[in-house]
């Protein structure tokens, strides 16, 4: 990997803000990210995981452009990309791509899945005409392991497992250099997601991608990642290598997601934490530590005081008050 980051973000922030339902109501806020940062290294996989309404998919749609950010800088090869106009230039949009949970949704339904793929290499200039993009289109599929003769068939007449690996193709045909995978392989079965995933990883070393994959679930995560970060009602609660983030010197908020993998075991997992309660609301978030009314380890410092996300050794950081600092080396 690189030494000098592709991707850089800087305290990125986006809020939305809510309706008024009175004429004198104060301003809301959804605090959708706050004061994120991190760096992606070429080459590398960054897993982003945390549950629903943690701000994983609004944190990637705001480095892509594709929402505007509220604040915060985001730099791809030290060019300043935050701007909007900036940020969906064409340049951008080819090299920086983004794979979706559902590609049924993102694929036109009357439209062959080899015109569908196509397209976006007509539109960029990957391909000089439909016979050149029809020849590209061909390898693609055989490269994500679909036969070339399904070019022309409809997103309808395929299976989940094969719609994404549809998705995966239309996005490779403009030459991305980083993939955002959100959610791509939740919908899917089991045997389905260990397919997709080592497609995935397979691709990386072929092409020299370089991944940010998102997730719910931490099994997964940790099968494709290099790095971990993970994300609690639009923070980042903890970044750390693959290795460090299962050691036992993490945040109470990763080891309840750590705690939550099934193991192939038929012994039941008498180390589960359960949290209790739900997520608080993005609008009125706690005064403290985001994470201090779910955790089985809180203080009364964590209701008053929010604690910084501080480095516990070279590659890991946490934002936890009793952080073990300098324990991981």
């Amino acid at each position: 990997m690189s030494k000098e980051p592709i991707l850089k973000v800087s305290h990125l922030n986006k809020f939305f803000k809510v309706k008024k339902r009175k004429l004198i109501e104060e301003k809301k806020y959804v605090h959708a990210v706050e004061d994120v940062s991190f760096e992606l290294y070429e080459g590398e996989t960054l897993g982003i995981v945390g549950e629903s309404g943690s701000g994983k998919s609004t944190l990637a749609r705001t480095i892509l452009g594709l929402i505007p950010s509220s604040g915060g800088t985001v730099e791809y090869k030290g060019q300043n990309i935050t701007d909007f106009k900036v940020s969906n230039s064409k340049m951008l949009r080819s090299e920086l791509q983004m794979i979706f949970q559902d590609p049924y949704a993102s694929l036109n339904p009357k439209m062959k899945v080899g015109s569908a793929i196509a397209e976006p290499m007509l539109i960029n200039g990957q391909a000089k005409n439909k016979e050149e993009a029809r020849q590209k289109v061909k390898e693609l599929l055989q490269m994500i392991g679909l036969q070339p003769e399904v070019y022309d068939r409809y997103p309808h007449e395929f299976s989940g497992g094969q719609r994404q690996r549809i998705g995966i193709a239309r996005a490779l045909a403009v030459n991305p250099k980083i993939l955002f995978c959100d959610e791509s392989v939740s919908a899917l079965d089991v045997s389905v997601q260990a397919q997709i995933l080592n497609l995935f990883n397979d691709l990386k070393e072929k092409l020299h991608l370089t991944y940010v994959f998102i997730g719910h679930d931490l099994a997964v995560i940790r099968y494709i990642s290099d790095r971990i970060m993970v994300m609690y009602l639009g923070k980042v609660m903890e970044i750390a290598p693959y290795d460090e983030i299962f050691d036992e010197n993490t945040h109470p908020y990763t080891q309840s997601l750590i705690s939550a993998i099934l193991e192939p075991t038929t012994e039941p997992n008498a180390e589960r934490i359960i949290l209790e309660g739900d997520i608080p609301s993005p609008v009125n978030p706690p005064k403290g530590c985001r994470f201090c009314q779910r955790c089985f380890k809180a203080q009364p410092k964590c209701f008053e005081e929010e604690p910084e996300l501080i480095p516990v050794s070279a590659d890991h950081q946490i934002r936890c008050h009793f952080a073990k600092v300098g324990e991981n080396k």
